[in-house]
């Protein structure tokens, strides 16, 4: 055999004993750990391509041209990359990681430090990190960790029903999860926590551990308190006081922000009556349609759930509910109403494989009966032996004639 042809032979078995042994390990890890690991790469590669190239993750912190959180952005990274107008969220996080814990500092370099500092465990995460790059990097990172943890959590509910892996690893293509990885919002933390809770409260005396995760998600994003209010309508009824705690906890902190800073708040500028926003925004717009999009998928994926696992149909219905309340301030950026309904492409990828699992398999056809074998022909039996002769009996011996009988007496004569 050539040498070059030797070679290429050998690298191909060194490649195809590479494969083998990457599958073998992927294998050997459990079905949460391998949408864990899915999602996260997933996720990686879209952050490849959305950097094009440029791996400037201060991108991600989408500081506006005209945002009052450029000058403070650009006193610890002077060379940012800007958005075009007033920019994104991950702007305010980052002033909020700098400034905490005397968030009075915030106030001035954000539109509405009380609103935005609702949000707090996602940038005091990153609070005693070095400024600049340090915490840019955090983010993305911490949104990775976020987008494996909430992987790991669906795979481990869609397990309970006898699921496979592949709805957690679907958390790497959900928009509103990618969103929050390339704006640095801390949307995939607030939202893994809320539904590592849903497990926690599934299991034998770990109610405290749910109530902990569920009310650090609401601190985190709010809208994540739909998912305890699903669990609260349908599971754990003798539990159920236990679960107003996060939203009691969140209040307080309100609380405690409008009487240590003040300032007007915006919560309520963003809903509107049912479709008033779709209306507003145009109901042929690219936004709409996509709206529209996203409830059908979610409706659908409910029908099936109903009946599998009422607290996930109900976690998608009241996101949905949200999306049709939502003012034209969010329906104008596509970004914008991926965040509100995260969860509509993982459960809806394991409502359709619920759905073909739960499909009668057609039966396999007859498999035609063996043609009777012939009878094996008798075998032909042996031809009696002939018997011996009789032997001829032994003529009878004559007798031997009796001997007389001796009368004459031996005397015996001395001299």
């Amino acid at each position: 055999m050539p040498a070059a042809l030797r070679g290429r032979r050998s690298a191909f078995s060194f490649d195809l004993g590479c494969r083998c042994r990457w599958k073998t390990v992927f294998r050997a890890f459990p079905g949460p750990a391998r949408a864990a690991l899915v999602a996260v790469a997933i996720a990686i590669v879209v952050t490849l391509v959305d950097l094009g190239g440029d791996f400037d993750l201060t991108n991600y912190l989408r500081v506006g041209e005209q945002a009052s959180a450029r000058s403070f952005v650009e006193a610890d990274i002077p060379d940012t990359a800007l958005a075009p107008g007033w920019g994104h969220d991950g702007q305010a996080n980052y002033v909020l990681s700098r400034t905490f814990p005397d968030l009075r500092n915030a106030d001035g370099h954000l539109d509405s430090t009380t609103y935005r500092a609702r949000r707090i465990v996602f940038p005091a995460i990153t609070a005693a990190l070095p400024d600049g790059g340090p915490v840019v990097a955090a983010f993305w990172l911490i949104n990775l960790a976020a987008i494996g943890l909430a992987a790991a959590a669906i795979a481990r509910l869609a397990e309970q029903h006898g699921a496979s892996w592949f709805a957690g690893a679907a958390v790497g293509l959900s928009p509103g999860f990618l969103a929050s990885m390339i704006i640095s919002l801390g949307d995939a933390l607030g939202l893994g926590l809320a539904v590592a809770g849903v497990v926690a409260w599934r299991r034998p005396n770990a109610t405290r551990t749910a109530i902990v995760l569920f009310t650090l998600a609401a601190l985190t994003r709010e809208t994540t308190l739909l998912i305890p209010a699903a669990v609260f309508l349908t599971e754990g009824r003798d539990r159920r006081p236990s679960l107003l705690i996060p939203p009691a906890i969140l209040i307080a902190w309100i609380g405690v922000l409008e009487l240590w800073i003040g300032g007007p708040g915006k919560s309520a500028a963003q809903f509107q009556p049912p479709f008033v926003g779709w209306i507003d925004q145009g109901i042929t717009s690219t936004e709409t349609l996509v709206a529209a999009i996203f409830v059908l998928a979610s409706v659908m994926a409910a029908q099936r759930l109903t009946s599998i696992d009422r607290t996930l149909a109900l976690i998608v219905i009241l996101d949905v509910a949200v999306l049709i309340v939502m003012d034209r301030a969010v329906m104008f950026d596509i970004r914008n109403l991926a965040r509100v309904v995260p969860w509509t492409i993982p459960l809806l990828v394991l409502a359709v494989e619920l759905a073909w699992r739960s499909t009668p398999q057609p039966a396999a056809p007859p498999q035609p009966a063996a043609p009777p074998q012939p009878a094996a022909p008798p075998q032909p039996t042996a031809p009696p032996q002939p018997t011996a002769p009789p032997q001829p009996t032994a003529p009878p011996q004559p007798t031997a004639p009796p001997q007389p009988a001796n009368t004459h007496s031996v005397v015996n004569v001395t001299p």
